[in-house]
């Protein structure tokens, strides 16, 4: 996920960098009053708030999700039920981590139901 943050950082840095470097090699144009288009540097930098605001976004999202408790109900060979809790990050596979740290493997014979998805 962190690769994902530098990347975004990279590329809005890139951006900026880009509109600097062009905006110093050309003549400034003689602006005129009636003239309301937007300038090229509010669009770049509204475009990198955008960026920047979907990049959040999405890392909240994912986060949200990771954290989420799923409620894990594991019956043996024999019938019996354990209940576990675990964040959905710490589940994989047959293998979780409760919210108590208790590690969990199952076997193949147990049976798993994951409810609070």
């Amino acid at each position: 996920m962190l690769a994902k943050i530098l990347f975004t950082i990279v590329v809005v840095a890139g951006v900026i960098l880009f509109f600097r470097h062009r905006g110093a090699a050309r003549q400034p144009e003689p602006v005129t009053e009636t003239e309301t288009a937007p300038s090229t540097r509010a669009v770049a930098y509204a475009l990198i708030g955008i960026l920047v605001a979907i990049s959040v976004g999405v890392f909240v999202y994912k986060w949200q999700q990771d954290n989420r408790i799923v409620n894990i109900r594991v019956t043996n060979d024999s019938g019996e039920e354990v209940h576990y809790q675990a964040r959905h990050k710490d589940i994989d596979g047959r293998n979780f981590l409760s919210l108590d740290g208790v590690r969990v493997t199952l076997g193949e014979g147990d049976r798993v139901e994951m409810l609070g998805q």
